[in-house]
């Protein structure tokens, strides 16, 4: 069962797409390195006990459709995620990147409710 992932090296995946779906009792990520990343859709889908999201590259990323879809217990993250991909030049695919995403918290459901609901 996995709880929290390991930090290893990740600067030349480019498709990180449904890696970590339905980890459900995944707790922690540390701060990977993404910026060659350009498929995140899905990443942590229905990973429920996520506490936190680390500010990650998204530079290169075109699709983070679906990406912390159904991570009710998220407490931070969401929104600073939110901030940076929405304000590149090539704003990625993002239908439900967040939805739910920190519902379950009260500064979770504080964040999410600063995102635009295209993204939630």
């Amino acid at each position: 069962v996995l709880t929290t992932v390991p930090l290893f090296d990740t600067s030349s995946v480019t498709n990180t797409s449904s890696m970590f779906q339905g980890c459900r009792v995944l707790t922690s990520v540390p701060l990977l390195d993404t910026s060659s990343v350009t498929d995140m859709s899905y990443m942590f889908d229905s990973c429920g006990a996520l506490a936190s999201i680390p500010l990650f590259d998204t530079s290169s990323v075109a699709n983070m459709s679906g990406m912390f879809s159904f991570c009710y217990n998220v407490e931070s993250g969401a929104l600073a995620l939110y901030q940076q991909a929405s304000s590149q030049a090539a704003v990625p695919t993002h239908t439900g990147a967040f939805a739910d995403c920190g519902s379950n918290t009260v500064t979770g459901a504080a964040e999410l409710a600063q995102i635009p609901d295209g993204w939630k």
